[in-house]
């Protein structure tokens, strides 16, 4: 049996015997805490990425978030989920479903960009606990516009 988990197991926690990795410290050598992790990961991302909360609210995002939708931080600060995303769609219905379900999900849905263009992108979504004990939604985005025009280009 290995450390890590299983796709049965719940993403909200983390495994009860703790693999090398989580064992992250600070340079006091205290355990890091779950959302200094999250944290860690925002920052370095190589994606556009949001924080949530469990009503959807964005409270929080990444330079890469505000530049895949062509808004700038003090515009993004005021903008809701509606506003950037098809919420009304099938696919994006269905993966808050499956997320809801599940703790977890990916989809393909649709961005909307400052300017109004639509543009396909692909969603990676977890559901954890804070550690002040709050349902947080930490969220991935990528545009696929270049990966689709591909597939067309060769036949797809």
């Amino acid at each position: 049996m290995n450390n890590y988990m299983t796709s049965q197991e719940s993403f909200t926690t983390f495994p009860t015997k703790e693999p090398s990795f989580y064992n992250f410290r600070t340079k006091e050598n205290k355990p890091f805490t779950a959302s200094q992790i999250y944290d860690a990961v925002f920052k370095s991302a190589f994606h556009a990425m949001f924080y949530a909360d469990k009503e959807g609210h964005i409270l929080r995002f990444n330079q890469k978030f505000c530049k895949l939708f062509e808004y700038s931080v003090t515009e993004m600060k005021d903008m809701a989920r509606n506003q950037l995303l098809e919420i009304h769609d099938k696919p994006f219905i269905d993966f808050i479903n499956e997320r809801s379900d599940k703790g977890l999900a990916i989809a393909e849905i649709t961005g909307i960009k400052k300017s109004g263009k639509r543009f396909p992108c692909r969603i990676s979504s977890v559901i954890y606990n804070s550690d002040y004990g709050n349902k947080r939604i930490l969220n991935t985005l990528v545009d696929i516009s270049d990966d689709l025009s591909a597939r067309w280009d060769i036949g797809g």
